[in-house]
């Protein structure tokens, strides 16, 4: 997997947020995308309507370039990785997802917040600020479930050197528009530790 190191300062990511639970993540996140396509895309790109306030700020912002993951599930033992909020899902995937919990995550499709109105339906979230693993999948959309596993079960082990700090979360990042073409590109990002880089 091709990966490289970016910097991240004092970004947060303006979207439309949605509260699933783990054991219905790989229905629900697409069916999600599916309802920012409904209410972004078709109506502004696809039928040529002039946008209304919600769909101004999307584009404004670049909402769809991200997925941002963030979940409630509780700290289950002091020092565990498992915060009440915005904490470091990446840690507790293995045992929500591997389990089909019924914990909630919340799944953002965002952008980076340039300025401006935060219209109903749409929040603010601050990220971890400092260095980030972005991860360049290959095989494009198809591919993405097979390759978010092999990265977290495979890859990330195996790279020990890449620690994600506590209470940050992870995001899955896309950029164009041929979701169906084998070189659209995507991938996931980590925020890490600069102690132990």
């Amino acid at each position: 997997m091709k990966y490289e190191i970016i910097t991240l300062e004092n970004v947060q990511i303006i979207g439309m947020a949605k509260e699933i639970a783990f054991c219905k993540g790989q229905e629900e996140c697409p069916k999600f995308w599916g309802e920012y396509v409904e209410r972004i895309i078709k109506p502004v790109f696809m039928e040529h309507k002039a946008p209304d306030a919600f769909q101004q700020a999307a584009i404004d912002n670049g909402v769809g370039e991200f997925g941002l993951c963030t979940c409630d599930t509780p700290r289950s033992a002091p020092g565990d990785a498992c915060q009440s909020k915005n904490h470091n899902c990446a840690s507790c995937w293995e045992a929500n997802f591997g389990a089909c919990s019924k914990n909630t995550f919340t799944y953002v499709i965002g952008g980076i917040y340039k300025g401006g109105g935060v219209p109903e339906g749409m929040q603010l979230f601050s990220i971890h600020s400092g260095k980030w693993l972005k991860m360049h999948f290959e095989g494009g959309m198809k591919a993405f479930q097979e390759q978010y596993q092999m990265f977290y079960k495979e890859w990330l082990p195996q790279h020990s050197e890449f620690h994600c700090p506590n209470n940050a979360m992870t995001m899955e990042w896309y950029n164009g528009t041929d979701i169906d073409s084998p070189n659209y590109q995507c991938g996931v990002m980590m925020p890490l530790d600069t102690m132990k880089i």
